[in-house]
């Protein structure tokens, strides 16, 4: 269906790609009057690549990944993820906020396992057991929230997020309040994380140096009304295969090269 809306060809849309954002223009309404948050946003994703989103604060990064979610359908254009327009939530799409959200009275293996269902309570404890040891918490599963460091409780919200084995996971700047020490910490394990589940993954940030640590693409957003300024393929040498190294001169350079859209707006 969504093939037949357009057909003209989409500039930085690849019409095969696995996630299709296509013309995503919103307001928000503002009594009489409407204040445009996003401005004709078109981009796409294949799949397995980790797309990374760097903007100024307000500039529609997290409204647009709540679009993309099916959270928030009250915009122009067009989301299309493996084929289907996106309307609703699904658990196809993962989402982990900046909070973690978890249920306080659950332990961390009770706040992995909310949502599972149609399934055996041995498969259950199969899937939970899996991703607390994806993540690193092994044990910790009786532990209460209020008993984790914040980079814990991160990781029980991303283990939760992916113990629907969801093909998609959305993230609205997961490390954003947390010390600089237990970020760099946190963007190493979802690095290899997604090398060990192979998740399609959108990251809303406004860390530049994570981005280019982290992403396949980023996606340079300008300040409100958020547009597209630049899409950036990030193809760097990894230490042990592992890691980038943020202290190459390739990593600086792509760094330079988004910090650039930010000085030029300031000018």
């Amino acid at each position: 269906m969504e093939d037949a809306i357009r057909e003209e060809k989409i500039d930085g849309v690849d019409e095969g790609a696995y996630i299709r954002v296509e013309h995503i223009t919103k307001f928000f309404n503002q009594g009489e009057d409407k204040l445009q948050i996003l401005n004709d946003v078109s981009f796409s994703v294949n799949k397995g690549e980790v797309v990374c989103i760097v903007g100024a604060s307000g500039c529609g990064k997290s409204t647009l990944l709540r679009a993309i979610a099916g959270l928030d359908a009250d915009y122009s254009g067009l989301i299309v993820v493996n084929g289907e327009v996106v309307s609703r939530p699904q658990k196809s799409r993962g989402i982990v906020f900046q909070e973690p959200r978890l249920f306080p009275w659950m332990t961390v293996w009770q706040n992995v396992k909310y949502g599972l269902s149609g399934m055996t309570k041995e498969e259950r404890q199969k899937l939970v057991n899996q991703h607390i040891k994806l993540v690193g918490l092994e044990g910790f599963e009786k532990a209460y929230p209020r008993q984790l460091s914040g980079g814990m409780a991160q990781r029980t919200g991303i283990a939760r997020a992916l113990v629907n084995n969801p093909p998609v996971l959305l993230l609205d700047e997961p490390f954003g309040a947390l010390d600089t020490f237990t970020k760099i910490t946190m963007q190493k394990e979802l690095k290899r994380i997604q090398k060990e589940s192979g998740t399609t993954m959108i990251l809303v940030t406004h860390d530049i140096e994570e981005a280019v640590f982290l992403a396949d693409k980023v996606i340079v957003f300008s300040a409100r009304p958020g547009t597209i300024k630049e899409i950036i393929d990030v193809d760097l040498p990894e230490i042990d295969g592992k890691y980038r190294d943020r202290n190459s001169i390739e990593f600086l350079n792509v760094r330079k090269q988004i910090y650039r859209h930010f000085f030029e707006e300031e000018a």
